[in-house]
């Protein structure tokens, strides 16, 4: 049976869908952090938590839930403080470890020469989930980018718009295990150093608390 996809508007969504998977957010941040800190493994975890997100956020726009969210500010508030409030803990989390972390080599106490213990994978998980699902700018985005790929001539609109919010899902995700990959990997020797962790944590803090700010400033405008 064939996807009720106008071929044209899903070429063009595709490049569009590639080109907005590259620009910088909480999620690839995210998974870089994870797999930089904690190893590859930990960045595929997230990288499963997130697209699980995507999918959610897909299934909801269908259904019209989205929508329901985005017209309602009570609602729409709710999910942008809390959101947040979310992203604010784990950049002031990130912030708190590179600080520590600086304290310990000032007072001469041993440099990280061993691997410092992962966060449990179903924390990761957990973390990536509602990272992705309490941004209601992902919201926003699937209801503003996705329906101008919908062909209503065909019918099904409400599949139509979930079939194409989980392509771009599969392509955030694959685009994610790349940046797990290859962040892992070059980050093996240089976390050999206190400083560098520190220095990591630093920069992750400070830009988690950054999407926090932007998240908070965020209206209900989705044209």
């Amino acid at each position: 049976m064939p996807l009720p996809l106008d071929p044209h508007l899903l070429q063009l969504y595709l490049v569009a869908a590639l080109v907005l998977t590259l620009a910088p957010g909480p999620d690839s941040l995210l998974v870089l952090s994870r797999s930089v800190m904690d190893g590859r493994n930990a960045g595929v975890v997230a990288t499963a938590g997130i697209t699980l997100g995507n999918l959610i956020h897909a299934l909801l726009a269908a259904a019209g839930i989205s929508a329901l969210v985005a017209a309602s500010p009570a609602l729409f508030d709710v999910l942008r403080y809390v959101g947040g409030a979310y992203l604010g803990w784990i950049g002031g989390r990130a912030l708190w470890s590179a600080l520590r972390s600086g304290f310990g080599r000032r007072r001469g106490e041993e440099a990280v020469t061993t691997k410092p213990e992962s966060a449990p994978a179903h924390r990761v998980f957990l973390q990536a989930l509602l990272t992705n699902l309490l941004n209601p700018k992902v919201i926003l985005f699937y209801l503003a980018f996705v329906p101008q790929f919908v062909a209503p001539a065909l019918g099904h609109v409400a599949l139509q718009i979930f079939l194409l919010g989980a392509i771009l899902g599969v392509i955030g995700g694959l685009y994610l295990l790349g940046v797990a990959a290859l962040s892992a990997g070059a980050a093996r020797r240089a976390l050999s150093s206190a400083r560098v962790r520190a220095v990591l944590d630093g920069v992750a803090g400070v830009l988690f608390l950054g999407f926090a700010l932007r998240l908070l400033l965020t209206d209900r405008r989705i044209a």
